[in-house]
């Protein structure tokens, strides 16, 4: 039992210098995400509509929000705790509003 004690004290003493590297994806992709929007408000604000544009910007959000929770489900698994199934609810949600606006935009592309 004193040995197990000891293994643990080490353990936990070996993760306190460790750098917290998880939600590091996530910046990449919010950063890739201004990078476009700036681009987007530079160079090709008269090419590109408007309404094609939203929807690329509600697709980047749609996968941030899908980044994090992935991100929360290894840190939940690894603290031992439960995830937040209102979370997981809103990522769903992001999702499905995504695919309604894309239908919603064919639809008047199709009309216009």
């Amino acid at each position: 039992m004193i040995v197990e004690i000891e293994i643990t004290i080490e353990r936990d003493m070996l993760m306190l210098g460790e750098t917290f590297t998880l939600f590091r994806p996530v910046y990449y992709l919010i950063t890739i995400f201004l990078v476009c929007n700036f681009v987007y408000v530079v160079f090709l604000n008269n090419k590109i509509k408007a309404n094609s544009y939203i929807l690329l910007n509600s697709f980047f959000f749609v996968i941030i929000g899908a980044m994090l929770l992935f991100q929360q489900g290894i840190i939940v698994d690894e603290t031992n705790q439960s995830g937040d199934t209102v979370i997981f609810d809103l990522t769903i949600l992001f999702g499905i509003l995504f695919i309604v606006s894309f239908i919603f935009q064919k639809k008047k592309k199709g009309k216009a």
